[in-house]
């Protein structure tokens, strides 16, 4: 089935909802298939309320923290018990609206995410773009392309930490490997994968490298080479994991893992781009303003506030350059915004799971078990335990920039104790926050990315579960290699 590009009926729509991008079912199918599989929600809100339970028997503690130059850091040696924090009835349902309150960012980012996607996809830029890029493809055999898509996908990340942008990606990618004969999985994938590698290397991240490097007191960004190579190999693992996958459905599809799933896009089935000159206009101020975003990303350090603003004004500008007028951009951002509800909200059930852990107090007492694990262990197997350690915490704390500010003025006594170089430490902690963010379902960017590609979670983990533990081995690999060969410059 393919695109539809009618804009001019949105007006006329009288509230009816099209979906350009999504298969018409019959009524009876789609309640029955709804049904069928398990909502996010669901399966967010079973986890909050074993985290709830957990939270009442693990003992309440706390280190002391100070603020320094704005960012606030705890002192290693001041752990303490205090009274215990209890999670009762009543907490249970107020951290829904806590955990809405605290994720109000990210969550307002999606939505603007789709509405700005709203206006490019009703006015036909998207599908002119895919059709386009599907063209120059489609005689290039799956390897070359796919690697260049996740090298850059990746790179992307790497340098930026935005791995978040995925949401945007998702559906132009998705559409395009449909029409070469795959299937969802495998366009998400591409995404995924290349941008978790770039989040494990994290060449410039400034979330967590700038970050744990200033604490560490190392040369900012240091060491950029080797974390490069570390990215390539992560990428490489993930290319022929994705590749095999996708031989095996192309032979058979129904070895797909999500075979028996409504597609939420249609595949690129005519490839005329058929670029109108409107369309040529907003498609240069797209492109124009999206580099701007990416530019403010790496250079000017764009929060979600930023990021969001910028996201309005793409879906303003681009719509203005096609020669729509401002009640009709209205209406195809609402409707865009519409699309993205339910990965919005999913990410406030994340947020609310910790909530309750800073409530009851139990987040710091897991941290100085870690840490306390980690102790009595020196060179290689100390650095490899940092790195499964960091990847534990990260389900507590899934904030990169929070998790270092935390985590790192614990990681780094012990590091200078067990004789582990800084750098070592921060890239196996690095390795451990940005790999597991693709995994842990109390990461809500994940599941909302996942929501947008129309993949329950459960589907994904069966897909990704083997090759996380494929890429952990290579981490663990690399992070010895890191500190076989002296990794610094300290």
């Amino acid at each position: 089935m393919g695109f539809s590009r009618k804009s001019d009926d949105l007006e006329k729509s009288n509230g009816r909802q099209e979906q350009p991008f999504a298969h018409q079912e019959e009524p009876s199918r789609c309640e029955n298939t709804e049904y069928k599989e398990q909502h996010p929600f669901l399966m967010l809100s079973i986890i909050l309320v074993l985290v709830c339970i957990a939270a009442n028997f693990i003992p309440s503690g706390v280190f002391e923290r100070t603020v320094v130059d704005g960012r606030t850091l705890i002192d290693p040696e001041s752990f303490q018990i205090v009274d215990k924090a209890y999670i009762g009835f009543t907490d249970f349902f107020q951290s829904f609206f806590e955990g809405f309150k605290q994720a109000s960012g990210l969550m307002a980012m999606v939505l603007f995410v789709g509405g700005a996607f709203g206006v490019i996809k009703h006015i036909g830029l998207l599908e002119a773009s895919i059709n386009s890029l599907a063209e120059k493809l489609q005689h290039l055999h799956f390897l070359p392309m796919t690697l260049t898509l996740i090298l850059s996908f990746g790179t992307l990340v790497s340098l930026t930490g935005m791995y978040e942008l995925s949401i945007v990606l998702v559906p132009l990618i998705v559409p395009l490997y449909l029409r070469f004969g795959y299937d969802v999985m495998v366009g998400t994938a591409v995404v995924l994968i290349g941008a978790c590698a770039g989040l494990g290397a994290g060449m410039t991240n400034p979330f967590f490298t700038a970050i744990a490097q200033n604490i560490a007191e190392l040369p900012l960004y240091s060491g950029i080479f080797f974390r490069m190579f570390v990215f390539l190999t992560l990428a490489l693992f993930g290319l022929v994991f994705i590749y095999l996958y996708a031989r095996k459905i192309k032979s058979d599809p129904t070895k797909s893992i999500v075979h028996d799933l409504p597609i939420k896009f249609g595949k690129v089935e005519n490839l005329n781009s058929n670029m109108s000159p409107a369309l040529k206009r907003a498609a240069v101020v797209f492109l124009g303003m999206f580099a701007f975003l990416i530019y403010g990303s790496i250079n000017l350090g764009f929060s979600f506030s930023q990021m969001s603003a910028t996201f309005i004004a793409i879906a303003i500008f681009v719509g203005l350059a096609y020669g729509v007028g401002p009640n009709r951009i209205c209406h195809m951002f609402a409707r865009g915004m519409s699309e993205m509800m339910i990965a919005a909200m999913v990410i406030f059930f994340a947020r609310s799971i910790l909530y309750v852990m800073e409530e009851a107090q139990v987040i710091d007492t897991v941290i100085n078990y870690l840490a306390g694990l980690i102790g009595g262990v020196s060179g290689q197997a100390g650095a490899s335990l940092i790195l499964l350690v960091q990847t534990t915490i990260n389900f507590l704390i899934p904030s990169g920039s929070g998790q270092a500010a935390i985590t790192m003025p614990i990681i780094i006594p012990l590091s200078d104790i067990m004789d582990v170089n800084r750098q070592v430490a921060i890239l196996a902690s690095q390795l451990g926050d940005g790999m597991s963010n693709f995994i842990f379902p109390t990461n809500g960017a994940l599941i909302a990315i996942l929501s947008v590609a129309g993949i329950p979670y459960l589907r994904w983990l069966r897909f990704f579960g083997p090759l996380y533990l494929i890429l952990l081995a290579a981490s663990i690999m690399l992070v010895s290699i890191a500190s076989m060969i002296g990794y610094g410059p300290f």
